[in-house]
C-alpha cells in the first residue's frame, strides 16, 4: 500500500469505503492511456489488495488458483474463496477495471461477492 500512498497519493485501509480510491486509481491510469503491461505490477498490487478487503470483510481465504473452481479460467496463482464455495479473481478483476472502463466497477464487483452471488465468478 505504500505504492499507492507514494505514487498516487491515496491511502488504502482495507476499509469497504477505500475501494472507491481503489477503482479511482485504475480510472485516472486508465485515462493516462496506460495498458495492463505498462503497470502490471501496481494492477498485481491493487488486484491483492481488493483480494484482501474481500478476505477481511467477506472472511474469505486466499487460495491457489489450481485448486479452485478457477483453476482453467484463470492464469493469475491466487484467488479469493468464500465460504459458500465460490471462487473471484480479484487480480484478473483490476485489469479488466483497466481495459474496459466503468462497467467493471470495483465496489460492484464486491457487493456481488458479498450477496453471496456465486458460480466462480472471474469479473
Amino acid at each position: 500500500m505504500r505504492v499507492a500512498r507514494e505514487e498516487y497519493d491515496t491511502t488504502l485501509d482495507y476499509s469497504l469505503e477505500s475501494l472507491e480510491s481503489l477503482d479511482a486509481e485504475i480510472e485516472s491510469l486508465r485515462e493516462e492511456g496506460l495498458d495492463g503491461e505498462a503497470v502490471a505490477e501496481v494492477l498485481f498490487v491493487f488486484g491483492c489488495y481488493l483480494g484482501e478487503v474481500m478476505v477481511r470483510h467477506l472472511k474469505g481465504k486466499w487460495a491457489p488458483t489450481a485448486r479452485s473452481p478457477l483453476r482453467d479460467l484463470s492464469p493469475w496463482p491466487m484467488v479469493v474463496t468464500l465460504a459458500e464455495g465460490s471462487a473471484w479473481d480479484t487480480i484478473g478483476k483490476v485489469y479488466k477495471r483497466l481495459e474496459l472502463g466503468d462497467s467493471e466497477y470495483l465496489p460492484a464487483f464486491f457487493q456481488w461477492a458479498a450477496q453471496g452471488r456465486s458460480g466462480g465468478a472471474r469479473e
